[in-house]
């Protein structure tokens, strides 16, 4: 048979064997998320997922890395079996990822993490986007702040973990609880990592409907001070991280600001200085005629894929 690939994996597991358990995403409702759209979900026979980490050789390079896709592969009734038979053939991978929704995590029990964890998992990708009750509300994510300081809480007990957020999500209208809120549920979940993904609108997304609507994308000054004030609010200790496209800054000539990235709270004068920096700066190019563009511009002109 083919091997059956994971469509998408996050860009730190460019390096691992990717095994796939289910096949798209159970919610998929997420107004911003072009990912799965049109792909029916459904669990992969378990003997299918163990012939393909047989066939780990034919397809990858050593990795000391796994990943195991598609959105939410934990609800697979088998997948500590997959992750155990994973770590006893390829004895050479030190770290086994996974996507996982918040409200899957909120809603299993312990004892399932436990096992999961005792089985080889190591590290869980989620997708918070927003810790604003009405943000999450106007994209449909299915979840609330109140699940995600819950999943978060139980994670971290047993796993590393990423919480993926999404500055620009509320627009200009809802920046500043966007930013608040979010942060407050990541003072409270106190994730490994927070992975900063800056809201491009894809076409053909409901999101679109919402925009000019509901929602009024930021510009890159807006972008910038709305990052400024996540940072500012996170109290606790993680990694953040701008490992993205969607979050760099262009002008005509190329890229002019990559994102912030740190160690929280350790960094996060010297993170503050450098978004300062980058404000001060996409203000003089604007004041002197030169055109700053974001991640939807850059998308909008064909220049950027994601």
């Amino acid at each position: 048979m083919t091997y059956d690939f994971p469509p998408f994996r996050p860009p730190s597991e460019a390096g691992s064997y990717l095994i796939r358990a289910v096949r798209g995403c159970n919610w998929n409702r997420c107004a911003f998320c072009a990912m799965y759209k049109g792909m029916k979900f459904e669990l992969r026979k378990k003997e299918d997922v163990l012939r393909d980490i047989d066939s780990i050789p034919k397809y990858f390079p050593p990795s000391r890395t796994a990943f195991i896709g598609d959105s939410n592969p934990l609800i697979h009734p088998d997948i500590a079996e997959i992750v155990r038979y994973l770590r006893e053939k390829r004895k050479e991978v030190e770290r086994v990822t996974a996507y996982a929704r918040i409200k899957t995590i909120a809603k299993m029990p312990e004892s399932r993490l436990e096992e999961l964890k005792e089985a080889g998992l190591t590290r869980l990708h989620m997708g918070l986007e927003s810790g604003d009750r009405e943000v999450l509300e106007l994209v449909q994510k299915g979840i609330t702040p109140e699940d995600a300081i819950t999943a978060g809480k139980k994670a971290r007990k047993y796993f590393e973990l990423t919480y993926y957020v999404m500055p620009g999500l509320g627009g200009r209208e809802r920046s500043e609880q966007h930013a608040v809120n979010t942060a407050r549920v990541i003072n409270k979940a106190q994730p490994t990592f927070v992975r900063l993904r800056t809201l491009t609108v894809i076409e053909g997304t409901p999101i679109e409907k919402l925009v000019g609507k509901e929602i009024t994308l930021l510009g890159p000054v807006e972008q910038l001070e709305e990052v400024r004030r996540l940072v500012e609010e996170i109290k606790v200790e993680t990694l953040l991280l701008s490992d993205h496209v969607s979050n760099y800054l262009f002008t005509r000539s190329g890229p002019i600001f990559f994102g912030v990235s740190g160690k929280l709270p350790d960094e996060k004068e010297q993170m503050l200085e450098q978004v300062d920096d980058a404000i001060k700066t996409v203000k003089l190019l604007e004041e002197s005629g030169e055109r700053v563009f974001n991640s939807n511009d850059m998308y909008r002109m064909g220049l950027i894929g994601l």
